[in-house]
Parts: structure tokens; sequence; C-alpha cells
């Protein structure tokens, strides 16, 4: 398939107000009499947001600044070097280092990019591998500007400034809005409980509102077609919030009917067993209701078939 590209820039806001030495550069390398140029990043990490599609090759352009010297651009171009550092997760962290070739690819191979005369701006250009992205653990490449040749001229890179992380996070188009047949079961009894029309309402892109939660539904709502179903009396809307990105399915904790103390939560095993079949449409999320001070739990699963009109 023939691939199509699509450009993705970081664009730098320049504030306009004073600032110190320290604010815009190395203290000791800047010195805007007669100091040495310095090559930075304007920030330390940016994120971008690609769309996951083996067909599209996104251009993302990194921006780098020149400052110091008298304050004037250069009258000759100047030649900026920079390599990849890799990328060491902490903690907790479920991001990985990107992979040449895999995640990204540098446009430049000579691994340089030029900051034409005149000018005191430039972009580092990069090729992102949207389809190879893992949208539940970001790829993070890490840039550090290494030789600046200023053709003559005193330019150094940014000891402080000189290093950016660029975190690769795919993402996917979400469509879930609709009427759905939700068949609801107790895990732990194996009682169904059956709503015949379950509306999806999308919220903010791929977050949805549901119309029930459990066995319950709301004032004003339809009881359902099992006949035990349970009425929450304090609500007129008893569903829960989802989330849904890349056919995964996260349940943040909330309060049952958002008018109740009882929590509605998703453990790490439930929202692994929470999905968007591919094939067929069908949704499966797991979720539990808590009791008692929200020390009880009672675990439910809920799937979902699209009604078609």
């Amino acid at each position: 398939m023939k691939n199509t590209f699509k450009k993705l820039f970081v664009f730098l806001l320049l504030a306009t107000a004073a600032a110190s030495c320290d604010s815009v550069g190395d203290d000791k390398e800047l010195n805007y009499g007669n100091g040495a140029y310095v090559a930075q990043f304007p920030f330390a990490e940016s994120t971008g947001y690609f769309l996951k599609d083996d067909a599209v090759i996104y251009d993302y352009n990194v921006p780098v600044q020149l400052v110091g010297g008298n304050g004037l651009a250069l009258t000759n171009d100047v030649v900026v070097s920079f390599e990849q550092v890799t990328y060491v997760p902490g903690v907790g962290d479920n991001k990985v280092s990107a992979v040449e070739g895999v995640d990204f690819e540098f446009v430049n191979t000579a691994n340089s990019f030029t900051i034409p005369a005149g000018s005191a701006f430039a972009s580092l250009p990069i090729r992102v591998l949207s389809g190879n992205l893992n949208d539940q653990a970001p790829s993070v490449l890490v840039l550090k500007l290494t030789e600046v040749d200023g053709s003559g001229t005193p330019v150094v890179a940014s000891g402080n400034k000189g290093t950016i992380s660029l975190i690769l996070q795919g993402t996917c188009t979400s469509d879930l809005a609709g009427n759905y047949k939700n068949v609801t079961t107790r895990l732990s009894t194996g009682a169904q409980y059956k709503f015949d029309l379950d509306v999806f309402d999308e919220l903010d892109l791929g977050i949805y509102n549901t119309s029930y939660v459990g066995p319950y539904y709301g004032l004003g709502q339809t009881a359902g077609s099992s006949g035990n179903t349970v009425l929450l009396g304090g609500t007129a809307d008893a569903g829960y919030t989802f989330k849904e990105v890349c056919g995964r399915v996260k349940v943040e904790t909330q309060n049952l009917g958002g008018a109740y103390s009882n929590e509605v939560r998703q453990s790490a095993a439930q929202y692994a067993a929470s999905s968007v079949n591919p094939d067929t449409g069908v949704i499966t999320i797991e979720y539990s209701i808590w009791f008692t001070g929200n020390t009880v739990e009672r675990k439910f699963r809920s799937i979902y078939t699209k009604l078609i009109p």
C-alpha cells in the first residue's frame, strides 16, 4: 500500500516578556555581549499523538533555537549534530525506549541538520511509523545535541537544554456511540440482568456514558426485560462512564449513578478482560460495585451487542 505522509508540527511559543539568562540558556555559556551562541531545544519534553495506521507515516518536526551571542542572527549556516540516547524507564513507568526503523526514522541519516544563515530557528525532522506504536507502552525518543559547527563563529550545544524526550503516543479512532443490547452477569451468583436498549452517549473523544450499571436502572428509565433489575431512586441516570482506546476499555473509579457513595471500580485484571471485539463489535466490560462503606465487592461482566437500525 502506498504510504501516506502526514505532517505534525511542534510549535514553539516565544514569551515576549524579558527573561534572565538562566531562563533562556546556560548561565555559564550565555553572554549577550560577546559570548558564544547556544543551540538548544525550547522544552525538555513533548508528547505527540499519532493515529495508528500502517499506511500512515507522520513527519514530526522538533524545533531547535539559537540564542545568545550578540543577539543577532548569524550570517552563516550553523550545522548541528545530534544522537539518540536510550530512554531508561523508572519504577512503574510503562514507557519504553523508541527503536529506529520500528517506531521512527531519521530524515537526515547523517544525524545533523542546518540552521540557515539569517535565522535563529530550525527543525530536527523525524518520521513516525504510527502503525508500530504501542498505545499501552508509549515509545520515548530521547535526542541530544552533540556538536555545533558555526563556520568560525563560536556556537555550542546547550548543556541543560540540549536534550529532549519525545513521547510517541499511539492512539486510535473511537466510534462506540449508539444503541446496544446489554446482558450483565453477577459473576459470584450467575444472575443475569437484561436491558434491551442501553444507549451509549459520547461525552468526549473515546469517552462514553452507558444507561445502566450492574442490575440498576434510574428514575424514568426502563426496568429491563429480565424481571430482576433494581431501581436506583436517587438518580435519573444509572449509567457509568468508560473510556475506549484502541479496543481496550477502562472504567475509572466513580460513584454509583453519580449520586451514591458506593463506588464503581475496575481492577487491573478486570481491565485486562475488557475489550471491543474487532470482528463482531461486541463490547465486554468487567467492573465491580462496592457496598458497606466500599468494603464489600460485587463483580459484574456486561456484554453489549450493538443494535442494527
